[in-house]
Formats: structure tokens, sequence, C-alpha cells
């Protein structure tokens, strides 16, 4: 059965779509250059014809000029004349376990008799070599007007060092940067020898104590580390922590960041810089009864009240960033010096980003409204222009405020990352890589031409979702992203590499697809755009050795057999998502789960183990329109079935809970003791690392995300109910806890 993505008539009703539609044949050959798939495999395994209707928006969103077929024509033409005018590639990722070659192409008749090459290497050696002409195979020829090209692979020596180098070829303008990679990503040597462990996955803003200021922060993270260890675990896993807008605090979702290379200043604790103890005027503020007031009204919300938390804790960071330019900046001290080596260490990427700070902040005091850069005067939508220029120059000081606020939530992250390793924990806290950015923010204004703003990622429709889904974050352009030698993304992976030790990818599949929708449609006219994988997968596992960070990929729904093909090999670690995994009526037995694999029961897109067994997630979308009845009364039999599918599971490895009958007609009410068991189940798995939530322990039955909702629901507000103190000190918790180590032992 072969089923094809078409639009309803009338889609391209323009008038400038009229010559597109009479040409598939150049829209299929234009596509196919630029890696856009024709067919793909859906989520039943049937084969799915991507239209040439659907291709056209993903090649215009890549700056394409269809509006005729000559157009076409020489788009075509262009794409391949640069391919055979270009003499080397602009980047050029090398494998370990392959050879070591880079193409070539020149004129037939312009072939020397032998190439001198020199190789810089990343720390400066230089290494220089000759190939004869004969040594080199032919790998394809072709005829560009009158002149006949050809395609040579030239051979590189076999011992060139892990890490970026230079290629350089005598007679030849052009370099190529040359990255050699290692065969897989770090992992610890006792799970390269089999060992299981556990921890906790978290969203750190929902953490309550008594120390911060309304919403987790890193100070927390500390604490959950050194808890956490002292109970077992072996990592504590966050929700992403990338950069949003410090100056719109209620734009809070993790997964739509403004950039994906700095971070989310609010998880700063201000009394945990250093500067605190030393500035007056600071700790007077902070003092203060009405400070105080507002604070401890923060700590007792059931949802985080961003705008208060922001509000105390740029009043504070605002004083002591005061402080620091006026004494340690000025008499040039040693935290001064730590700062200026990180802005050098992040260089030109962090300016960029903290006069974007600076610019979304003024043009928000003029308008409230102003969401990004899209809504700003046109004289200030790039950063290169000379209105931005001179805004710098008039904005210095408030500019290297947001490049202080980093530096303090750099300084702040690695503290925990210290603890756990102090802690004796084999990984420590775990970052996760949102798979994309917004529109309006930081990565977007600073590098324009690497994204496609006229296209968003998501996910095609299924059995599940009739419509797809629609991100609303706009993809990498991956032509672009190869002219630019993966600088960007190099960059990326490794700040978020830093001080962690593991790194989970969402939507592991990006690094091969992504589904690109057109802005303004639903996800159904959208069609899959192929990345580079092996170049992306070898700069992660480069950056993964040279950080001894692991990797987890989140490779859930459908997963194209090019990516179950490539991460095993590479040693980036799967992912389980328990809940999903039902087998008719039951689970798959632990000792079937994969190795290398992190397992967990419930993720920050489902609700918590107490909400999914009482079907409070169902009610939600029944309530919020996303299930009619009928869905509704249909999602209920099923849940039925699946509940008495982990009472089946749990009976036949000897976890049922006392007095559950598994025979009954009905399945039983949830209970803490049913929580433990499944847990116990997974913990029991074959997969080497099992994450348990700590909303599930504390029996939370509310979501923190329901996907497909904005205004709708709170989603990425919801806390945790218990302090952290009070949880690790009840005996029931950290009996739980032992037990877990005890199956993971076993």
């Amino acid at each position: 059965m072969n089923k094809s993505r078409a639009p309803p008539p009338g889609f391209y009703s323009n008038t400038r779509y009229q010559i597109v539609m009479l040409n598939h044949q150049l829209i299929n050959q234009l596509a196919g250059l630029c890696g856009i798939s024709s067919e793909y495999l859906d989520s039943e395994g049937l084969p799915v014809t991507i239209t040439p209707e659907n291709k056209v928006p993903p090649l215009q969103a890549m700056g394409f000029d269809l509006s005729s077929e000559l157009s076409i024509k020489k788009a075509i033409d262009r794409k391949f004349s640069e391919k055979w005018h270009q003499t080397i590639p602009a980047v050029c990722v090398l494998h370990q376990n392959k050879p070591f070659s880079v193409e070539i192409r020149l004129s037939e008749k312009s072939l020397p008799e032998y190439f001198k090459v020199t190789v810089t290497l990343e720390y400066g050696e230089v290494r220089i070599f000759q190939r004869e002409i004969n040594d080199l195979s032919v790998i394809e020829k072709s005829k560009t007007g009158k002149d006949s090209k050809v395609c040579l692979s030239l051979p590189l020596p076999a011992d060139l060092p892990l890490g970026y180098h230079q290629l350089d070829i005598e007679g030849i303008k052009s370099t190529c940067s040359l990255i050699v990679t290692p065969e897989t990503c770090y992992e610890p040597e006792a799970l390269i020898n089999g060992a299981k462990i556990w921890g906790s996955g978290i969203q750190l803003y929902s953490v309550r104590s008594g120390n911060n200021w309304g919403m987790g922060d890193y100070r927390d993270l500390g604490e959950l580390v050194s808890q956490l260890a002292d109970n077992g675990a072996d990592f504590v896993g966050l929700n992403p922590v990338h950069a949003l807008y410090a100056d719109n605090p209620l734009h809070c979702s993790p997964y739509s960041p403004s950039s994906r290379t700095y971070s989310n200043v609010l998880y700063i604790n201000p009394e945990q810089v250093p500067e605190f103890n030393e500035c007056d005027v600071a700790r007077q503020r902070f003092a203060e009864e009405d400070f105080q007031s507002r604070l401890t009204e923060a700590r007792q919300q059931d949802y985080v009240d961003y705008e208060t938390v922001a509000s105390l804790k740029f009043d504070i960071l605002e004083k002591l960033y005061d402080f620091f330019c006026n004494v340690h900046l000025k008499q040039n001290t040693d935290r001064a010096t730590s700062f200026m080596d990180f802005c050098r260490e992040n260089g030109e990427s962090l300016r960029q980003f903290a006069i974007f700070d600076a610019l979304y902040e003024h043009f928000r005091q003029q308008d409230v409204m102003s969401w990004g850069w899209p809504c700003w005067p046109e004289a200030y939508q790039t950063p290169d222009t000379k209105e931005v220029r001179a805004f710098v120059k008039k904005h210095e000081k408030r500019i290297r405020y947001f490049e202080f606020l980093q530096w303090l939530a750099s300084e702040q992250f690695a503290v925990a990352q210290k603890t756990a390793t102090e802690k004796g924990m084999m990984v420590g806290v775990y970052r996760d890589l949102a798979v994309g950015v917004d529109r309006g923010g930081a990565d977007t204004w600073s590098n324009p031409n690497l994204y496609c703003l006229d296209a968003s990622t998501g996910a095609p429709p299924d059995a599940l979702g009739p419509q797809g889904q629609n991100w609303g974050l706009p993809p990498f352009n991956p032509l672009v992203l190869q002219q630019q030698k993966y600088e960007p993304f190099i960059r990326m992976i490794r700040n978020n590499m830093r001080d962690c030790g593991a790194l989970r990818i969402d939507h592991a599949m990006g690094l091969f697809r992504l589904w690109w929708c057109p802005n303004g449609k639903s996800a159904a006219y959208g069609a899959y755009v192929h990345y580079p994988l092996q170049d992306l997968l070898g700069i992660i596992k480069l950056e993964s050795r040279r950080l001894n960070c692991l990797v987890f990929g989140e490779d859930l729904g459908t997963v194209p057999k090019e990516i179950e093909e490539a991460l095993p090999p590479a040693r980036l670690y799967s992912s389980l998502n328990g809940i999903h995994l039902q087998e008719g009526d039951r689970y798959p037995m632990p000792s079937t789960f994969k190795p290398r694999a992190m397992a967990n029961l419930t993720c920050h897109d489902t609700p918590p183990l107490k909400g999914w067994w009482e079907e409070k997630d169902l009610d939600l979308a029944n309530i919020l329109g996303i299930f009619d009845d009928e869905r509704t009364h249909k999602e209920r039999i099923d849940r039925e079935y699946t509940r008495k599918a982990v009472i089946n599971t749990l009976a036949i490895i000897g976890e049922l809970p006392y007095g559950i009958n598994p025979y009954a007609q009905n399945s039983p009410a949830f209970s803490r003791e049913l929580m433990e068991r499944f847990t116990y189940y997974l913990a029991l798995a074959s997969s080497q690392i099992t994450n348990v939530q700590l909303e599930d322990c504390m029996m939370i039955d509310t979501s923190v995300n329901v996907p497909g909702t904005s205004e709708e629901y709170p989603n990425w507000r919801r806390r945790l109910t218990v302090n952290i103190d009070e949880f690790f000190a009840n005996e029931d918790n950290r009996r739980f806890f032992h037990n877990i180590s005890q199956c993971r032992k076993a």
C-alpha cells in the first residue's frame, strides 16, 4: 500500500505557483538536489509518497525562486554547477573506522602530475605530503559546458589525530576544514563493562525548596545531586536549560529557547554569587521587608510565578553587576580575569547573544508586545548594520551585563557537576538539547542565513495525529550549515556538553531528517528534509570524547532505519518510554529491553504515573477539546486494557502488590506500592540506565506539559509538591531508592 500526502484542492491558488504545478519533474529534480525526500515509511511501516506540491514550500524556505519554469531550471543548473565549481569541499568529516580521503573536482585538461597537500593540525603542527595523480581514484565525471570535469578521491594519511584541522592543496585557492572524529561516543568504563545505573530526571524549575526564589535553581541542583548520590543514584537529568528571554519571563517553554548555545539565567541563585557576600547594597535590598514578603509568597506558589521570580532575581543581580564593575573590573581582580577569560573563550558568539538580549530589552521597554526581532525596526533586524553598531557603542555596559549573567550561570552549573564527581556519581548531571529554537530569538537573529524562517519543524500525520504536528521552530538550512563548516553546530554541542556528564538529544531523528511544515499551514503539507547524519554524528562523537560526555538519543516514535543503524555503533544510547511499550495483554519482559538505552516510564510529554493510571490526561484532553467524547471513550477503554497489561506483567515477574487479584474484572486503584512495583519492573530491565521521576514518587497527578496546548494549560509551570529536604528525609523514599539500587545490581 502506498499513500500520498497531497494538499487539498486550492492550496496553490496563488498565481506564483501555476508554473510549479505544471512541471513536477523539475520540482522533483531540484528537491532531490536539496535533500528533500520523495518517500518515507509511516508509523505503520507503509510507504508514503511526498507529492511535488509538498516539496515547494521547503524549497522556497531555502530561498529558491519557483515562480516560473525558467527560474526552476536556473536553480537546478546553479545547484549542479555549485557542486562542480567547488574544487574541494568547505568541510570534510572523517571517521576513524574508515579510510581518510577528500574529494577534489577539477577540469580533466588541467590535472597536475601530483598534488602537494598541507594539513595544519588544530594545535599548530604542519604536515606536508604529496600524492601522485595515479594514486587518486575517479569517483565520477561530468560535462559542464565545453569542459569535462572529474571528481577524484585524494587519500589522506591514516594517522591524522582527532580534532579540527585545515587542509590546503597547492594551486587551489580554497581551503577545507578537516574534522577527524572517533568511532564512538564517550562511555564510562563501568558502562562499557555492563554496569546498570539509575538516576532521576527532573524539570529543574519545578523543584521546591526553602532556599530557592520560587523556582528550582542551580543551588537546588547541587542539593539534588548530593541527596540522590547518597541514595545510590548516578545521575540527575534536566529539562533543557537553554537561554530563554530574560526580559520576557512568561516565555517559559524550555523547548522553545532563544538560544540553544547559552543558558537560562533565571536558574542562577543570587545568594550563591560570590559578590553577594561582598555587596552591602544587594544584601540590604534582600533583607528589606517587602522583598522578603514577595520572596515568601513566590516560594509558596503551586505554579511558578515567573514574573515575580525574574523581578526578584534581576533586582539583586543588577546590583551585583554594578558592584562587580566598580570593584572587580576596575581593580582587575582574579574574578575579573575569570570573567574576561569566559568572554574570550566564547568569543563573537557570546557577544552577539548579549547584543541581542540588550536590544530585546530595549525594544520591549518601548512596546511590551515586541515578542522578538521580527517586531523591531528593519535596521535592527540583522546584527551587521550601522544602527546596531551605534547601539552597541552606546550600550556597552548593558551588553556586558548579559555576558556577566551567562558567566554566573556557567559557574553555578559547573559547581553542581563538581559535586556529582566528588560524590562518586558515574555520570552526574545530564543536559537536554532541544530540537530547535524560537524564531524570534538570539540564534536566528545572530545567524539569519542558517535558519529557514519560512518553515517550521514538526512531525507528519499518523494514526494518533491525523493533522501531524507543527512545533513552530525554524529548521537549520542543511546547505548553509555545511557552507558554514558546521561551526554553529559544533559550538552548540560543545557548550551543552561542557561541565556535565551526559547530553540527551531531543528528537535524535533530526540528525538525519526533519519534517518541514510551511508557515501558516498544518503539518499535512510538509515534507522530510535530510541532514548529513554521519557528519553531525561525527562531531557529536568528537566533542563527547573530548568532554567525557555520555550521549543519549531520544529516538521514540517512528524511527527510520538509518537512525537505527547509525546510533548503536556510535555508542549513542537509545531511549525507551515504558508506558508505551505494551504488547497486547502484557509488557515486554525486563530481559528483552535494549541494553544501551535509557529507560523511563514517563517523560515531560506524558502525565505522571498517577495521572496516567487515573486517566487525568484523558479528562483534560476532553475538557480542552483535544479529544471529542467518542475519542475519549475509546481511549478510556484502551487505558483499562493497558492497566491490566501492567498488572499481568507484574504478576509474571513476581512484583504484583499483595492483595491485588490479576484476574479481577477491573484494574485496581493506583497506590504508592503499585508505583514502586512498576518502577522495579523498569529497574530490573536489561537497559543499562533507568530514569526515575521524582514527581511519581510524590504521587503527583498533573502534567508539566500538555502537547498541542499553549494558553489553555499552564505548561512548564507546575511545581513539585514537597520540599526536597523533606522528600529525602522520608524513610519510605530512602527505602524505595535502596530497592531500586538493589534491582540494578541484580
